[in-house]
């Protein structure tokens, strides 16, 4: 049986994330498939995983790597965020990166990915300001755009802090 999920989490939150997956997954509901915000999992209560997710542009090379290395490639997000996953009975390391530089990495190549859809962001936004009169909706939109703005900082401000922890 399939089941879907409807769940939002920040760039910043990939710990809860996989953490939520890998409950769900002892619950027996099987991660497969992601579409803004919608999780799709396959149920089957005689197996379990536990996920990892990486971000980074993948090639055939990365995708074999993390084979290689016991993890099974379940889905991508944005082409950027890569689900994976392993038996949960298997022993060894259940990181995808077990050193404190490579996650780092990572952390940096999320921050500077939204910061550049930042910039767009704001950079699209020019138009109500130039335009601007007062009205209702406009006034809404100023709003709504704060509120996003706010949620960037958020974000960035959890991804530095997760950088200098590394």
């Amino acid at each position: 049986m399939t089941v879907k999920r409807f769940k939002i989490f920040l760039a910043s939150s990939v710990d809860k994330e996989e953490q939520w997956l890998t409950d769900m997954s002892r619950q027996g509901f099987h991660f497969k498939k992601y579409g803004l915000f919608t999780y799709t999992f396959d149920e089957n209560p005689n197996e379990s995983y536990v996920y990892q997710i990486d971000f980074r542009e993948a090639n055939e090379e990365y995708m074999q790597l993390c084979k290689d290395a016991g993890w099974q490639y379940v889905d991508s997000a944005l082409k950027q965020f890569h689900y994976f996953r392993t038996e949960a009975n298997e022993s060894g390391v259940k990181k995808i990166y077990s050193d404190g530089e490579s996650v780092k990495e990572t952390f940096q190549r999320m921050m500077k990915f939204y910061l550049i859809l930042f910039i767009i962001f704001l950079t699209s936004q020019i138009g109500l300001f130039l335009t601007w009169k007062g009205q209702l909706t406009q006034i809404i939109m100023t709003v709504i755009i704060m509120l996003v703005i706010l949620l960037y900082l958020y974000v960035f401000i959890s991804l530095k802090r997760k950088i200098d922890f590394y």
